[in-house]
């Protein structure tokens, strides 16, 4: 999941850059890859954790997927803030649509899967 993600949120970020030349969208992209390998397994993990660690339903759900996402939208902006991505902001838009998608969906299939060994 992390190479499919940093694959596909680093082919956007590139995009997004490619209007300031080759070389900086390529320098958005492989920030944006890179972050997306590495830090999505940690908030996955992170997302796990609050979804399965939460006993009422909707509210460990909710928890798992505003926490992470807020980290991850946070974590990312970071990123681009550093020198060499010329729009930081607009690089950051794709983790705010994608993220909470994401996370909910990896939270809710975690809490599934703790209801599942419960019965």
């Amino acid at each position: 999941m992390g190479v499919i993600g940093g694959l596909f949120l680093g082919a956007v970020v590139f995009i997004i850059n490619f209007e300031h030349g080759t070389i900086y969208a390529l320098i958005a992209a492989s920030k944006q890859a890179l972050y997306t390998f590495f830090a999505g397994g940690f908030m996955l993990r992170l997302t796990e954790i609050i979804a399965t660690g939460i006993d009422n339903y909707y509210t460990a759900i909710i928890t798992a997927c505003l926490v992470s996402t807020s980290i991850a939208i946070t974590l990312t902006y970071l990123v681009h803030s550093l020198r060499g991505t010329p729009e930081p902001f607009y690089s950051t838009i794709p983790t705010m649509i994608f993220a909470p998608m994401s996370f909910l969906w990896w939270a809710i299939r975690k809490r599934k899967q703790l209801q599942t060994v419960a019965d």
